[in-house]
Order: structure tokens, then sequence, then C-alpha cells
């Protein structure tokens, strides 16, 4: 009798029903959608994820319903939304060997700030695909409005009644989803941060669902690594100029592509090998991209199975260990603290993070206008300029000075793939000789630390399969304490913690 006497409620259910079946059925083409031949999937593991799988859509489904206030059309957008967070997950996981995260979403302000510094990275089938997506979306958008041109105006009848349960159901499940994160549930459906192992049974929506909310419970819970096992109070005395550069996709060439034609060495990482105190291969898990995981790793030494699922992104969470950054924990040894890097501070929050993290001074983008570029970014070359001058200033004033510099030159995109990635690759080898020079020449203690962020992601070139380490270097410069020479593989906070111990032995 209900549904007699208000047919919206019949359409309102039957739509929401297809959205499930469409949706589901979308969402099941996400990559990996099957698990390997070996792995079983248990039903009643798999209804325990039903919530998982049912609220982020009805999320969805509710959020379209109060801006459009009709079933048929929040349907449809609720469809085209999957439908797009899919194609992009796709899209990335052949790219980068990795699906869409729930942490990429902070990165959806820097797109619209900077636009060609992601689209530029996509090659041009990507474009196309992503291009396609969203002229979709948009022409179903006018679509929706142009059926009905009056429907955002209505002020009574059925759609002030749609557009308020939709506002119920997308605020209902909102709740819902932040309350199961207070279960235990989450952890027993995800209990590692590994999508690879939870998308085939849960699906990619369910997945990120889960991912979040486990992020919601590690985002604040203590790293106890080194604060407590290796600080100390560094000693008074002599203090060595230090710099740290992370350099955009340096890597070995010789170990890109192990199965094609060798590349040629890089001359300096080759020479400079032999006289390095530390070096060896820096082990990282995000490959072609997710600069801040190895930046966050080298500042804040924490491992990423240490982070749980703060690991995705690590600086969403930093504000909670500011004390464990490198420049804090230096702070009462160095005087100046400087970060640089040639290129909006605003991504990944550096222009807030930094100062937080210890760094007694920024310098960014505008300390780089006029200088050279080489592509679309500031040269590597202007970049050395800029800190041999740091350098010198140092030793003049005689002030004690740690230096953190992150390039941006080989950041891509690479209009004719491996060729244009190994010139600019040949700019970074040049960065480490002009440094490591400089320093050698400027008769102070001083130490070196050169690594790479990650590999580049060359489509049909360089791929995941092939490794994902980079090189590191450490060098001491005119003190009478070095350590024996010595040939290590770290990871990132590895890497932390050996420069932490470098710079108090050079006292």
């Amino acid at each position: 009798m209900l549904f007699k006497e208000h047919p919206a409620v019949i359409l309102l259910l039957s739509t929401f029903f297809a959205v499930l079946v469409i949706a589901s059925s979308l969402d099941h083409m996400a990559q990996p959608n099957k698990y390997p031949t070996h792995r079983s999937t248990p039903l009643r593991e798999r209804a325990m994820g039903l919530p998982f799988r049912v609220l982020p859509l009805l999320l969805m489904f509710g959020c379209a319903l109060a801006v459009t206030g009709r079933a048929v059309g929040a349907g449809v957008l609720s469809i085209v939304a999957t439908a797009l967070l899919v194609l992009g997950s796709n899209l990335k996981r052949a790219l980068l060997d990795e699906p869409l995260l729930f942490s990429d979403a902070v990165l959806v302000k820097a797109c619209f700030q900077h636009p060609r510094f992601y689209v530029d990275a996509l090659p041009l089938p990507a474009r196309v695909a992503v291009l396609s997506g969203l002229s979709a979306t948009v022409l179903t958008i006018v679509a929706l409005f142009v059926f009905d041109l009056t429907h955002l105006t209505r002020i009574g009848g059925s759609t002030l009644v749609l557009r308020i349960i939709g506002l119920l159901l997308g605020v209902s499940s909102l709740l819902l989803l932040r309350e199961l994160a207070r279960t235990s549930l989450p952890r027993r459906l995800m209990p590692f941060p590994d999508y690879d192992a939870t998308m085939p049974m849960h699906g990619f929506l369910a997945t990120t669902s889960i991912s979040w909310l486990l992020w919601l419970q590690d985002r604040h819970r203590p790293i106890s690594s080194h604060s407590q096992a290796a600080r100390r109070e560094p000693p008074v005395g002599k203090v060595p100029i230090v710099v740290v550069i992370q350099c955009e996709s340096f890597a070995d060439p010789t170990t890109l592509m192990p199965t094609k034609a060798a590349l040629p060495p890089l001359p300096k990482l080759e020479q400079l090998r032999h006289t390095a105190r530390h070096h060896g291969r820096l082990h990282m898990s995000g490959f072609g991209a997710y600069t801040m995981r190895t930046e966050y790793g080298v500042l804040f030494g924490h491992e990423e199975t240490e982070l749980g699922f703060r690991r995705f992104d690590p600086y969403l969470s930093a504000q909670s260990h500011f004390q464990d950054a490198l420049p804090n924990r230096l702070k009462s040894l160095f005087q100046n603290r400087i970060f640089v890097h040639p290129h909006d501070m605003r991504f990944y929050a550096r222009d807030r993070l930094m100062p937080a993290s210890g760094f007694t001074k920024l310098v960014g983008a505008a300390e780089f206008d006029g200088s050279a570029k080489c592509g679309p970014h500031v040269s590597d070359r202007s970049l050395g300029e800029h800190l041999v001058g740091l350098i010198n200033d140092a030793v003049r004033k005689d002030q004690s000075t740690f230096i953190f510099a992150v390039t941006i030159e080989n950041h891509g995109p690479w209009p004719e793939g491996l060729s244009a990635y190994l010139d600019h690759l040949a700019h970074g080898d040049a960065l480490l000789g002009t440094i490591h020079g400089a320093l050698e020449k400027c008769g102070h203690p001083a130490l070196l630390a050169f690594y790479g962020d990650h590999r580049p992601t060359i489509p049909n070139a360089v791929t995941p399969g092939n490794g994902r380490h980079t090189p590191f270097l450490i060098f001491e410069f005119g003190t009478q304490t070095l350590a024996p020479r010595s040939k290590q593989d770290l990871t990132p906070a590895g890497l932390h913690h050996a420069i932490y111990e470098a710079i108090l032995r050079t006292q």
C-alpha cells in the first residue's frame, strides 16, 4: 500500500539496487581482482566485508541525491563516479604498480594548482582515457541539468524530500563507517596495509574504505623506534657543515633494465663510490612517485612497518612525531637548518611541515626566479650553484649549518622517453660531483649524503619488476674520526640513523 501511494519510494529503492549491482560489477574490474590459485575466499570473510562494500556506495548515492534531488540522476552520477575511480586506479597501477589509495585524495588540490605537473607525466593513452572519463562525467551532469532545468529551484514536492533523504543517507553512511573504525572488524579484514591482498576478496571501494578507517586508528599511535633507542644529546664542539641531497628519480642506470642492453654507468657515481664512507642500495616500497615516503623516512627515521597504514602518505600524520625529525634532533648542534626545494612548497604541505620539523629557513621556488631551467623545472645546475653559495656562506661566517635539499629537474615528463631521462640523470650525477667538490675544498669538517628518492616510471623501458632501489652515498670530509668504509643496503629510515650517527662521529 505504501509503495502504491508513494511511487517515488519504489523508484528510489530500485535505483539504489541498480547502483549496487552495476557499481559492484565495475568495482570488480579494479586490479587485482583475483586471488592466486592457492588462495581461498571463504564466504564468511566476504560476508564480514559487506558493510564496507555497501556503505561507500550509499555515501556516494546519498551525496548525489542531496545535490540533484532525483533518484535516477543520483544513480547515474554514482555509477559514473565508480567507473572513474576504477579507471583511475587501473591507470595508476599500470604506471606505478599501485592502485588509487585513500591518501591520494589530498592530491586533488595539488592537481588543480599545478595540473600540468600531473597531466604531463601521463603517457598519451592514459591522458586520452582520463580526458574521456572526465568528459563523460561533465556530459552526464549537463544532461541531467538540461533534462530538468527547474529541479534545482524547486522548494517543495518530492525533490526537497529526496534531497533530505540523500543528506540523511550520506551523513548516516559516513557515521556508520566511522563507528566501524572503533571496532576490530577493519583490522580483521585487512591486518596489513596491503591492497593487493585485500582487493581480490572485498573489492576496490571496500579496501579503500577499510584502509582509511585503519589509518584513523593508526595516525595517533606512538612510534618508539629511535626516539628512545638511539636519541642522545649531540656533543658540543666543532660541528660539520652537513648537506643532504634527495635527488629526483636518481637511479643507477646499470640496474634500470637488467634484461635489456646495459646502459653506461654515471661517471661521478661510479668514481665516488670508491671514496664514500658508506654506500649501497636504498630500498623503498614506492616506484615512480611518492617522493614524500622516502623524504619522510630519511627525515623522521620511521620504518614503514612501524607506520602501519600511515605508510601510504606519512606526512598526513607527521604532526604527531615532529620531535623525531632530523633537524629537531640536531637543533642544539646546528644554528642554521635550511630546507631547499626549487618548487612550490605547498606540495605535501612542506610550507607547514618543514618549519615544524625544525628547519629554520625554507628556500623555495621564489628564490629561484630567473634561474636556468632544464625542461619544465629548475635545473640541477642552478640548484647546485645555490647550494655552493650556502656552503661558502656557512664557511665564511663560521656558522653551523645543516642543509636538506630536494631536486626537481628530473621529475619528468620525459617526452623522448629513456633518452630524455638519461640526460637529466647525468645532470644529477654532475650535481653530486659539484657538491662533493665544494665540501672537499671548503676547509671545514663536512658531511654529504646523496640519494635517489625513487626510480622513474618509463613505459616499455623502466618497470617495477626490474627493482625499486636507488643508490645512496655518505661522505665525510676534514675529520679525524672516520668510520671504516662500508657497503650496506638501507631503507630510508636506516639512512636517517646512518646520517645522524655520522654527524655525531665528526665531532
